[in-house]
């Protein structure tokens, strides 16, 4: 639903701040900062709140949600980047908008939610209950109802100060944020929460603690983690009085939610309304943006779909199976696969894969590239020969021929990679530094541009000889109540290398003991045992597959674990015949878990970690391990020359010792390339030879 342009502004306020009355004004408050590093770095120069979901900015979803439920009067809060965020309100649909009116307020040192409500409260813009919604929220769900239930509610009970919408969702629900994850306890006649916790990953959590009080004052409840959090709240004008009067409250639910639960002083009363049909997911993570950008392609929030042009400045046409694409030049041997949508002025080059990813405006994407379930801004550039899996990429990016970004790699504007280079997974490219501790995804960096250099090469990570750019390294979450390992796990393509590798709260971790590590011990037991009983290839390939799904793991994480045991049985007295022997025998195993090039890639990274945690034994065997992979077909020719062109130059330290060690291999691959180069031009002078006596 569009802005209204009509004079009518709506009733006016009636003065009355202990109810909402019908008379009153429905206001909203849209919280635009995020108070975290997510997406970093990819906000260092734009709000969160402004990066393009599906080519539209993220606000556009939010504010088009409460336009349709009736909301009459918005404020945008914002701290940092303020001068982008009232430049783009003002110059869009919603700068003449009269119903609902959007305004700007700008505050200054906003860390958390707690700070803006106790800012709200001080400067006095409320006068009524409000709508409470975070910048990044993505939803096709009418409010009025749960505005309703919520005013009916407060007429009657004036302690009952806050209303959360809830949807249900399985608990593996790709919409459910990894790592936020959440446990409610409801009265089952009431819907009013009683009590609440986190139930994230990391540590896990086997069982809950309930006060005894709860089931004296309820006479049934429910305990749900089938509840995905929407971070909407219709609040009484009571919620910003009660954070400045408690100042130590800054997340609304660890803080204000647990706090007003356990106090036996306040009295107040918070309820949930859970929705029963329509779409509502907060765009919090990387992997949640993933998520719902899949979600608005396969249609599930109609009408905001990009061929709906809700903003009026989208142009898509829809084709099967979810095609979107604007004005733009395909080649005709360019392929799109389902859900892709692609912005207007683009080009694509020829036999070029295109499946489930969002290709911005006035981008240009060479020959033979394949890109899959990846997001680019605007006006990217891409080289020929490219693969590109889960990633996202930012605006004015430059990549270049020969490049491979593997799973979960994140480019920040303007930066250049390549050619001829494999980028790691979960790697960060950035052109902008930070140097404030404490910046959040909205704020500003130090504006300092780096090519590739030193500090590229302190992190084993080679970026092209034309790189601009430096490896971004995240430092650990603003809260210091988040386990890191939670953070991680909402990174695409899910960095469960990454989170296992951080320190995170390890007295939490060995306070549940094994729990956290069941599937690992469950891998290596199943793995010894095919072993010790000498089973086939395809019985230990389904056991693991049936534990693996047992277990919810990944293909990526059987191929962490059981390669480095194959790996361990290798005789390094003997490395060429072992290898051989122990490759021949396991090798196809790990050929029923790697698929795809990003899948070689890893498998590759596998086997050079294992090397180089002990490389006077074992970096004798990495050439061979290579080697006899790569005859049996688990590894292309393709990918490990792709691989071997991003090492750094030989040296005795770091990924320089890995291309000392293979460089024989490689060396053999490309002589037998060039070789077969020349008997194909051989046989063809040879056929033009015949054609020509033919003639004669």
């Amino acid at each position: 639903m569009p802005p209204k342009q009509a004079a009518n502004a709506g009733p006016q306020a009636s003065g009355n701040k202990g109810n909402l009355a019908p008379e009153e004004i429905l206001r909203a408050v849209v919280v635009a900062d995020s108070f975290n590093r997510r997406f970093r770095p990819l906000t260092l120069k734009t709000p969160r709140c402004l990066l393009p979901l599906v080519n539209v900015p993220l606000i556009e979803y939010t504010l088009e949600l409460l336009a349709t439920s009736g909301v009459q009067e918005v404020f945008v809060v914002c701290c940092s980047h303020s001068d982008q965020i009232k430049q783009y309100i003002k110059s869009s649909r919603w700068g003449k908008s009269v119903l609902p009116t959007v305004s700007v307020i700008v505050s200054q040192q906003l860390r958390s939610m707690g700070d803006v409500l106790r800012d709200l409260d001080a400067k006095q813009v409320l006068e009524s209950d409000f709508v409470l919604v975070s910048g990044d929220v993505v939803s096709n769900v009418n409010l009025t109802a749960a505005i309703e239930e919520h005013k009916a509610r407060r007429l009657k009970d004036k302690n009952a100060i806050m209303t959360m919408l809830m949807r249900q969702a399985s608990p593996n629900h790709p919409t459910r944020t990894r790592g936020e994850e959440e446990l409610f306890v409801l009265d089952a006649k009431t819907n009013e929460c009683v009590h609440y916790e986190s139930s994230a990953r990391y540590p896990v959590k086997r069982k809950v603690k309930l006060d005894p009080q709860i089931f004296k004052a309820h006479d049934e409840v429910l305990v749900r983690n089938d509840l995905i959090d929407c971070q909407i709240d219709i609040c009484s004008i009571e919620v910003p009085a009660l954070f400045t009067e408690n100042f130590d409250y800054q997340d609304i639910r660890r803080d204000f939610l647990r706090g007003i639960l356990e106090s036996d002083l306040l009295g107040k009363t918070i309820f949930t309304h859970v929705l029963e049909e329509g779409y509502a997911a907060r765009v919090s993570t990387p992997q949640m943006y993933d998520a719902v950008s899949k979600d608005i392609m396969a249609r599930w929030t109609y009408p905001l779909v990009p061929d709906n042009s809700f903003t009026g400045k989208e142009l898509y046409r829809h084709t099967r199976p979810y095609i979107y694409k604007e004005q733009v030049t395909l080649d005709g041997s360019t392929e799109l696969r389902e859900k892709v949508t692609i912005g207007r002025n683009t080009v694509v080059g020829k036999d070029t894969v295109i499946q489930t990813a969002v290709i911005g405006r006035n981008c240009t994407i060479g020959e033979d590239v394949w890109i899959e379930q990846s997001y680019m801004l605007d006006d990217v550039t891409i080289g020929d020969h490219c693969e590109i899996t889960k990633c996202i990429i930012g605006s004015g990016v430059v990549i270049k021929d020969n490049v491979v970004l593997s799973k979960g790699c994140v480019l920040g504007d303007n930066v250049v990679v390549g050619p001829d280079v494999v980028v790691p997974p979960h790697t960060k490219i950035s052109l902008e530094k930070e140097e404030d501790d404490y910046l959040s995804d909205t704020d500003s960096p130090t504006q300092t541009p780096h090519r590739d250099d030193d500090e590229v090469q302190s992190t084993d990570c080679f970026l092209g000889d034309d790189a601009v750019g430096f490896v971004y390294v995240d430092d650990e979450d603003d809260d210091d109540d988040i386990d890191v390992r939670n953070v991680a796990a909402g990174y695409l393509a899910e960095a469960e290398e990454s989170a296992a590798d951080t320190d995170g709260d390890q007295t939490g971790a060995q306070s549940d003991d094994e729990d956290e590590t069941d599937w690992v011990s469950e891998v290596h037991q199943t793995i010894e045992r095919a072993f010790a009983e000498n089973h086939t290839v395809d019985i230990a390939a389904l056991e693991l597959n049936t534990l693996k799904m047992a277990m919810n793991i990944t293909f990526a994480d059987l191929r962490d674990t059981v390669l480095p045991a194959i790996l361990a049985r290798i005789d390094t007295a003997k490395p060429a015949a072992s290898t051989s022997a122990i490759i021949a025998r396991w090798g196809p195993l790990m050929a029923k878990f790697t698929h795809s090039s990003a899948d070689q890639l890893h498998l590759i990274g596998v086997v050079s970690k294992f090397c180089m945690s002990a490389p006077a034994t074992r970096g004798k065997a990495f050439v061979f391990i290579v080697r006899f992979l790569y005859d049996i077909e688990v590894l292309e020719e393709d990918v490990v020359l792709r691989w071997y062109a991003g090492l750094p130059a030989a040296s005795d330290d770091g990924l320089g010792r890995l291309r000392k060690w293979v460089e024989p291999f490689v060396t053999w691959l490309q002589e037998a390339e060039e070789d077969s180069d020349d008997d194909d031009e051989d046989e063809d002078d040879d056929e033009d030879d015949e054609e020509d006596s033919d003639e004669e």
